[in-house]
């Protein structure tokens, strides 16, 4: 965290009179689902600029513990014990997000709050594109650490935080600080196993169970049928726009925003079926690799869960089968996916 703070006591005043309406912790605003929330701007600290003083992971910054700049409060309640997770994308890609989670007792009392998890990693702008510290942050699967300190000196320094582990009737509210600049906003997108009061569980469908059939003798093998390409996927039509072939099964796959970093969040089908789930584009390559099912054909297709700032997604795709690269931009769509057509030779 970088930050340098000017004390002229009379501005501060009035600029937290006029604060956003989210800027505090009582005033904190009410979420019921996890989905994608965007937050259109971030200015001041509330009618109390002292709810975050002496935060542990802020005190070597330079505002020596006080969390709260440019704040906005977020609160909720847990229906269904589990893992929480959540990903704070800056709507200005050379901002430095902060934040504090914290625990609530059981009446909701702000004023006896307690940290469980507290981020203050960050970087200086002009290392936003190249620092673990900066970007994207939040908690997600695989991270262990519960706090980050400020600035991004130490080995193994990033933004991300370990997820929570969630009682049902527990409550939290989070605190999330631009400590760049006043006036850009995020966008932030829960996830885990856990579950908020207006979350819908899914419901197994069974299967209708199967008649009992004689014993037939195996036939021959014979070569899979061909793979149909989806017409639709998430109820939004797919257009088949290129074909490629590939020399073997197994295939590196790279992706990333063939244009600006701007929100994007795609899945990727292989024919029906998600490989890669809910992943923010970026213009740094994403790489992963697959097998392949039996079969001749199959149809790669990018799905746009977020469309972030613009419409529509741009995903640039490269196909590397261990004897060539091959490069196709591939566009989703509010109405329209477009897919690739892999030949396995």
């Amino acid at each position: 965290m970088f930050r340098l703070k000017i004390a002229f006591p009379l501005f501060l005043l009035a600029f937290s009179m006029s604060g956003q309406s989210n800027a505090d912790c009582w005033t904190a605003m009410e979420i019921c689902k996890k989905q994608v929330y965007h937050i259109d701007r971030a200015g001041g600290e509330g009618t109390n600029n002292q709810e975050a003083d002496f935060t542990s992971c802020f005190m070597n910054g330079d505002n020596f513990g006080q969390a709260e700049e440019n704040s906005t409060w977020i609160r909720f309640e847990v229906k269904k014990s589990g893992t929480l997770t959540f990903a704070i994308t800056p709507h200005r890609l050379d901002d430095d997000i902060d934040f504090v989670v914290f625990k609530l007792p059981a009446d909701g009392n702000c004023q006896y709050k307690q940290i469980v998890r507290c981020m203050a990693a960050g970087d200086s702008p002009d290392r936003a594109l190249t620092s673990s510290c900066m970007g994207e942050t939040g908690l997600r699967d695989g991270e262990n650490d519960s706090s980050e300190d400020a600035g991004c000196a130490d080995i193994g320094d990033n933004a991300w935080l370990a997820p929570l582990r969630v009682v049902a009737g527990e409550k939290y509210v989070i605190l999330v600080s631009n400590v760049t600049t006043k006036g850009p906003g995020f966008s932030i997108r829960f996830g885990g196993t856990a579950m908020l009061p207006c979350d819908e569980e899914k419901k197994p469908v069974a299967a209708p169970p199967k008649p009992k059939e004689t014993p037939k003798p195996t036939p021959p093998s014979a070569p899979p049928p061909a793979q149909e390409p989806p017409s639709k996927i998430g109820g939004r039509d797919v257009q088949v726009n290129k074909t490629i072939k590939v020399k073997s099964r197994k295939v590196k796959i790279k992706i990333w925003d063939s244009q600006i970093e701007d929100g994007d969040v795609i899945s990727i089908y292989l024919n029906n079926e998600k490989i890669l789930d809910h992943h923010y584009l970026k213009t740094k390559p994403y790489e992963f690799e697959i097998d392949l099912p039996p079969g001749k054909e199959h149809y790669l297709t990018v799905f746009a869960d977020d469309f972030g700032k613009a419409e529509p997604n741009t995903a640039m795709v490269l196909i590397n089968d261990g004897v060539r690269e091959q490069t196709i931009d591939l566009v989703a769509g509010r109405s329209k996916q477009e897919s690739v057509k892999i030949i396995a030779e």
